[in-house]
Order: structure tokens, then sequence, then C-alpha cells
């Protein structure tokens, strides 16, 4: 029965949206990758860059060569855009795992089935797990396609550096996320808290090297260890991948406490 296997019935449920993030972020990064021979003819995109001046930061363009694929994808997609959407993706649903089933009255059914509550979350957590990496694959894929098309250099191992630290990225907040919701039972709270503080992560590692006093702080920022070693350019950095695992771990743990702690007839 599905409900004895909650993993198998949080896969089924995450089916619709894992496809449409995973084609959606495919499709967009293809197409970069297509357009990018064209975009380089056209203009002198480190020219543009340089006249930007200190503005340039927030997109993340500090690491990046637009004069490559590799670097223009970095710009493009991979400092801003696609960290966004799998944060948004993961936490999203790492957010509604516990706090949605209170919200729609499901989690006493849920429980009355011999689930321990930590079996609970940590299942729900495996199947958040195996929709970004299905997610990162399909966006390798799409990529390689796109750059192919192109004629443009795109080395897979790079790539796929790249795409560990974003799932890990994803991973770490939407176990923020299912901590908050577990702790608290309150969905929207898990929500926008972590996307706050998504936000003003992005900012300090953004503005670090230029505003006094933000570099004291910027390794608090998680976007220092999801792109600070640049791994499109070269590959997976061990010691930045291990922070970013090491707080999916800690905050996974902490959903686990919280949730079997909690007094959800309150």
């Amino acid at each position: 029965m599905l409900l004895r296997n909650v993993f198998t019935k949080t896969v089924r449920d995450l089916r619709w949206p894992t496809f449409w993030v995973s084609l959606g972020c495919g499709v967009m990064t293809a197409y970069f990758a297509i357009l990018f021979p064209t975009y380089s003819k056209l203009f002198d995109l480190n020219a543009m860059l340089e006249k930007m001046g200190p503005a340039v930061k927030l997109l993340g363009a500090s690491l990046g060569d637009a004069s490559t694929l590799i670097g223009f994808l970095h710009i493009e997609l991979f400092s801003m855009i696609l960290p966004a959407a799998m944060v948004a993706f993961a936490a999203g649903m790492a957010s509604g795992f516990t706090a949605g089933e209170e919200s729609r009255g499901t989690i006493d059914v849920l429980l009355s089935y011999p689930v321990s509550r930590s079996r609970v979350v940590l299942e729900k957590w495996l199947a958040i797990v195996l929709a970004c990496i299905v997610a990162a694959v399909v966006l390798w894929a799409f990529a390689l396609t796109g750059a192919a098309i192109s004629a443009s250099a795109l080395p897979p191992d790079r790539l796929g550096a790249a795409l560990v630290m974003l799932v890990l990225l994803g991973l770490a907040f939407a176990d923020i996320a299912l901590a908050i919701s577990a702790f608290s039972g309150n969905r929207g709270a898990a929500i926008g808290v972590t996307v706050a503080l998504m936000v003003a992560m992005y900012l300090i590692d953004a503005l670090s090297s230029i505003v006094d006093g933000l570099g004291t702080i910027r390794p608090l920022s998680l976007f220092r260890y999801y792109m600070g070693g640049d791994p499109l350019r070269n590959g997976l950095n061990l010691g930045d991948a291990a922070v970013l695992a090491a707080v999916v771990a800690v905050f996974l743990a902490i959903a686990v406490v919280a949730f079997e702690r909690r007094d959800l007839a309150a």
C-alpha cells in the first residue's frame, strides 16, 4: 500500500513538479547554449560587463568570462537564475512535507499507519533528493545537447561539478525549510523565512567584495560555498561541497528531532 511506503507516495506526488522544473530549467539552459555563438558575435560581452562596474557583482559575474560558454552560463544562469529555481523547488516542496500534512488534516491518518515520525521525515526527504538529482541530470543532458548544437565547448565533468553544487545548495535550503516546518507546523513561515534567508545570503556573497564589512560575514553565506570555487571552470571543490553537505545533514537532523518532539495535538 502506498501509505506504508512514504517514499514511494512522495515520489508519486512530486512527479509532475519535478517534470516541469526539470524541463523548464533544461530547455532554458539549452537555449542559452545554442544562442551563445550568436550573442558572442553580436556583442562584446566582457566589455559590457566592464561598463556595468560594481553593479555586475549582483549578477555573480566576478568569476565569469563571457567569451566562453562556461563563463556565459555562469553569468546568465548558474549565478542567480538556476540557484533560485532549485531552491524554490526544493524548499517549496520540503516546507509542505510536515506542515502541509498538518494543514490538510492528513497527518493523523499518515501516522496511524505503522510508520514512525522519523521515517516520515527521512523518506519524504529522500524523495526530494531524488527529485533534485533528476532535475540536475535532465539539465545536464539539455545543456550538453545545446552545446553540441552550437559547437561550443562545455566539459561534461565541469558541468556535472556545478550541478552537484547546485543540488547541494537546493537541499541545504530545503532542509532549513523542512526544519522550520517540522518545528512550527507553519508552511508559510517555513518558505518565507527560507526565501528571505536565501536572498540575504545571496546579497552578502555578491556584495562582499565591494561593501566594507560584508567580507567578514561572507563565510555564513551558503552561496560562498556554492560557486566560490567556480566549479564550472575548476571542477568540484570537495571542501565547499563538504560544507554544504554538513548543512544538509545538520538541518535534516534538526527536522527529525523537532518533528519527533512536537505535540501535534496542540
